[in-house]
């Protein structure tokens, strides 16, 4: 019996990697430290043998200490790794048997890390040579020496990443997917904390309240992250980390001033002169003991934006400020924010972070799918509480939104600019997540989590309308993770996730998995597959508010959720119309019947005729055209509003709306990392995308009934002959004309939310989209001072048709097909002095985005937005002998050329900032 017990014992131990006897092991322990002492917390600690296997790994503490256990006797490489550290490494450590080797490590700041460590792919600390993702890193020098107004500013070197910028502080951000005006496709996160605006589920860099000086560094993380992350990570993830405290103390004041040019139009004529901007910073933090720090920081921003011209925007709307120069906008920018933090650390290994931020803005303007929209007051703040002890992570948070309207049916506050309407929204979101992990062994790390969302839209009968009673969301998932290292040079990740959704029938299931090949340390190459998933907003599922009137109509834009039972759109008012189809008449003229009728042109002939008639060209016929009767052949024609224009479509085309479903993404990438002679670094991914069930954006589904040009002409011609003979014919073709350009009447489903004649546009789930790209990223370092990078994307498609895409109209990737730039820098740290030279380019793309569609060419296809290429500049000086006193220039567009990144958005030029920063 003792011998079977020594068997197993001997098997288990075999199992866990235990393979070398207790009393023939060694432990190498000691600190990991910066140049100026202070301790270095989170460093990745790795003891490799001769042959460049690892032998045992750990992660510093919060005093900077480490240790290492279980070695074997032999001599040993300690490597270690830390964020905005360079590499350090200690050769020929000697472990003995039994014994105990003492190595303390001095890392020094770099502004650019070779391989930096990471969290954000597998949500633990990892190289990121190991990742088995696509993740750039922007560090901490980087980010402290550029001035910046959002955290977007900090992107444009990142590759694969699309960015649309409105203005200022303006900007919509997406990784490898589709992009839209108002988007929330990249899932970002600050602090681990989701960042996105409540209900609305949009990420507006502007009303992030941390500064510029509070960031440690920021992740993106390229491709889907769902196993991980949960829903609405399709596009990659953002992961914003800021500076704790207890490990960056201090006291810095700056300014930011500049001035941007004067706006211009796409054919450059001036709207007005440049306009100067600046923001005041303050950041204070202090470490009360090695335990506990606290935090306060804030800004305050004020410019004025490139101004833009929305035709669609009234000259004047009821009880707003409007002028004949700039309509109902105000380009005035101002924003304020602070943000508080503290920190306690009872353990080396544990701690416990309070937060809380508050973003205001008493004017902003902010592009959605519906039009512009007047930020007035709009606040937004958070609190969060989160710990981390061991392996253990748990977090609490709340998000709240608060337009700024205290009364919807008030018209002070916050407003859409094309219709006038209020924006009343005092939505929040609470998030609850905790997260675990354990070791077997050396080889393997499992970790595993469960996370709650609760979304409550409170829009006061504005955003959501009829749906306001019932638009709440409750979202719950769970995830496990495991990494395996197979061999020294090998590790395979495996993950699912599930989630359930309050609003959709089935959970969804989303697996990992990925193969990490390492021949060396500098080296690797990935093959991973990931199944990613979106699942419908609140504003896919209850929207419900008026976009704008439709000038020269009695009609109004209307925008709508999906309802649960989608949208029927024949055999709900009786036979007889076309397709079995079925119109709301427009309040034309009296007797126009205001109910749901069969769709028949026919039916509303003379509404038409006596619009038509009025014309003082056709006075003298107007008897003779008022008394021809109906046709009673078809004459019939749909039309469906794209943009600004009626384009024609057939009866078959209007299509049901099914319930939404969630947005599929099965995603296969290759990927190599490498880092050569410890100068140079590559980076490639190539990946394909089967996209399935995605929610497309807001688009027009109600067409409406015309009167067929060339049916109305034949039967006019007919009816007209007898009384004006051979004048009958042209009478009849103009007539005709008038005639087809009325759109009489609006093709509607049965749902209740969509019973009058108002055009309505909603979302849907699409087919499936087959997309492929690749990216490319590196960086040299020709010496001490000078180095060069660059990266290039490459995607198959930015426009799909109709056919391929299985929905009623085309989509657009509302992203550039080809993309990249590159960097000249030179850095000397005993002067103090940095520059750099960046060049960008974007090749134009097609826009089919809620109310902005690019202009239509004579062929029907898109005319994309000008392919544009930039150059920046920057130089920093950090002064010597005055560490804590930096200056730094930057110019966005040197050449100030003329450019916009959307359709609908400003043309933008150069922007030129100064940042003078002081540290107490």
């Amino acid at each position: 019996m003792r011998a079977r017990s020594l068997a197993l014992a001997g098997v288990l131990l075999l199992a866990l990697g235990w393979s070398v006897p207790a009393w023939a092991q060694g432990r190498i322990s000691g600190t990991v430290t910066s140049a100026d002492g202070s301790p270095i917390q989170g460093a990745v600690v790795r003891v490799v043998n001769a042959s460049g296997q690892q032998a045992g790994a750990a992660t510093t503490g919060a005093d900077g200490s480490f240790a290492v256990v279980n070695v074997a006797a032999g001599t040993y490489s300690v490597a270690v790794s830390a964020i905005g550290y360079r590499p350090g490494r200690t050769a020929g450590v000697v472990v003995g048997a039994g014994a105990t080797v003492a190595v303390n490590l001095v890392l020094t700041a770099a502004a650019i890390e070779l391989d930096p460590v990471v969290v954000s792919a597998t949500r633990r600390q990892e190289r990121a040579i190991n990742t088995p993702a696509a993740v750039a890193v922007v560090p901490t020098a980087q980010i402290t020496e550029r001035p910046a107004l959002t955290v977007t500013d900090h992107l444009k070197s990142i590759p694969g990443v699309d960015i649309s910028t409105g203005g200022l502080v303006q900007s919509n951000v997406v990784g490898r997917g589709f992009n839209n005006i108002f988007s929330g496709a990249l899932l970002t996160l600050t602090d681990y904390r989701y960042a996105s605006v409540p209900s609305l589920r949009v990420n507006v860099p502007a009303f992030f309240s941390i500064n510029n000086e509070d960031i440690e560094r920021i992740e993106m993380v390229g491709g889907p992250g769902a196993a991980l992350y949960g829903p609405n990570s399709a596009n990659g993830v953002l992961s914003i980390i800021t500076k704790s405290p207890i490990t960056s103390p201090g006291t810095s004041v700056w300014l930011d001033a500049g001035f941007r040019s004067g706006s211009r139009t796409a054919d450059g004529t001036s709207l007005d002169d440049a306009e100067g901007l600046a923001q005041i910073s303050l950041r204070h933090a202090a470490a009360v003991s090695p335990r506990f720090g606290y935090k306060i920081s804030g800004s305050y921003l004020r410019g004025t934006e490139w101004r833009g011209i929305d035709t669609a925007e009234p000259q004047t709307l009821p009880g707003r400020s409007c002028t004949a120069e700039t309509k109902c906008r105000d380009f005035t920018l101002e924003k304020y924010s602070f943000d508080l933090r503290a920190d306690y650390r009872p353990s080396p290994d544990a701690e416990i972070v309070a937060a809380y931020g508050r973003t205001t803005s008493p004017h902003l303007i902010e592009y959605t799918g519906v039009g512009a929209a007047q930020a007035e007051g709009w606040t937004y703040d958070f609190m969060q509480l989160r710990g981390r002890s061991g392996k253990l992570f748990a977090q609490a948070f709340m998000n709240r939104s608060d337009a700024g309207t205290d009364d919807a049916t008030v018209r002070q506050g916050s407003f859409l600019l094309r219709s006038g309407d209020p924006v009343f929204d005092k939505s929040r979101v609470i998030g609850l997540q905790a997260q675990h992990g354990f070791e077997v062994g050396r080889w393997q790390d499992v970790i595993y989590g469960v996370d709650y969302t609760y979304t409550d839209a409170r829009t006061g009968r504005t955003i959501n309308g009829r749906n306001e009673d019932d638009d709440s969301i409750k979202e719950i998932g769970g995830y496990v993770n495991s990494t395996t290292r197979l061999t020294d040079q090998v590790d395979f990740i495996g993950a699912l996730r599930v989630d359930k959704h309050s609003r959709l029938e089935k959970a969804v299931f989303s697996p990992r998995a990925a193969l990490v090949l390492m021949p060396s340390e500098t080296q690797s190459v990935r093959l991973t597959y990931n199944r990613a998933f979106s699942t419908p907003s609140n504003n896919n599922l209850f929207l419900d508010l008026v976009v704008q009137p439709l000038p020269g109509t009695p009609y109004k834009v209307r925008a709508l959720g999906v309802p649960q039972a989608g949208f029927t759109f024949r055999g709900h008012c009786g036979s007889g119309g076309v397709d079995n189809l079925c119109m709301w008449p427009g309040q034309w003229g009296a007797g126009v019947p205001n109910q749901a009728l069969p769709a028949n042109a026919a039916t509303l002939w003379s509404v038409a005729m006596n619009i038509v008639s009025a014309n003082p060209a056709l006075a003298a016929l107007r008897p003779v055209l008022l008394g021809i009767p109906a046709p009673t052949t078809n004459v019939t024609q749909l039309a469906r509003l794209v943009g600004t224009r009626f384009l024609p479509i057939a009866p078959t085309d209007v299509r049901d709306i099914a319930t939404l479903e969630p947005s599929i993404t099965n995603a296969f990438e290759v990927g190599y990392k490498g880092i050569f002679q410890n100068k140079f670094r590559m980076a490639v991914d190539v990946y394909y995308q089967k996209k399935e069930n995605f929610v497309g954006p807001l688009i027009v589904e109600s067409p409406n009934v015309f009167i067929s040009g060339p049916a109305a002409a034949a039967y006019l011609t007919a009816a007209l002959t007898p009384v004006l003979g051979p004048a009958a014919g042209p009478t009849a073709a103009q007539v005709a004309a008038g005639l087809a350009q009325i759109p009489l009447a609006t093709i509607i489903p049965g749902d209740p939310l969509t019973q009058s004649s108002d055009l309505f546009v909603t979302y849907r789930n699409f087919g499936s989209v087959d997309l492929w790209g690749a990216d490319l990223a590196m960086d040299y370092f020709i010496d001490s001072h000078w180095s060069v990078a660059g990266h290039y994307s490459l995607t198959s498609d930015d426009f799909f048709p109709r056919s391929e895409v299985g929905g009623p109209v085309d989509i657009a990737l509302n992203g550039s097909k080809s993309k990249g730039g590159g960097a000249v820098r030179y850095r000397d740290d005993d002067s103090g002095v940095s520059t750099e030279l960046r060049g960008r380019f974007v090749k134009g793309f097609p826009i089919i985005s809620g109310v902005y569609v690019s202009k239509a060419r004579a062929d029907g296809s898109l005319e994309p937005i000008n392919s544009y290429g930039l150059l920046d500049a920057q130089v920093s000086w950090k002064v010597p002998g005055a560490a804590n006193f930096r200056a730094t220039l930057s110019v966005d567009n040197v050449f100030n050329k003329n450019y916009q990144t959307f359709v609908g958005l400003p043309q933008l030029g150069r922007l030129v900032m100064t940042k003078l920063q002081v540290g107490f």
